[in-house]
């Protein structure tokens, strides 16, 4: 629920500029979420470590080579595109 309260409260510094003056002044990251509560938003130390370890993570997968293997080839996806012609009645094996 905490997490949500940090986009929350994300969302609501995006929108609001006396808020984002607030945000720029903090010093620490307790400063950031006594001023977070002070809005009625309940935003936790675990929630900012959270938000960085999966910024940090999301910034590596998108410079990561691995990242190519994991998108799907249109072609491969849609068997009705396959490069494999399917044999005709005439070409089928009599049986």
């Amino acid at each position: 629920m905490s997490r949500e309260a940090l986009r929350d409260f994300l969302r609501a510094v995006e929108h609001h500029q006396g808020l984002r003056r607030d945000v720029a002044q903090c010093r620490d990251d307790d400063q950031l979420l006594a001023l977070a509560r002070c809005h009625g938003f309940n935003v936790i130390q675990q929630d900012l470590c959270d938000d960085a370890r999966e910024s940090a993570i999301t910034r590596w997968f998108k410079t990561s080579r691995i990242q190519r293997s994991f998108q799907s080839n249109p072609a491969q996806s849609n068997p009705s595109q396959s490069t494999h012609p399917q044999p005709t009645p005439s070409q089928s094996p009599k049986t």
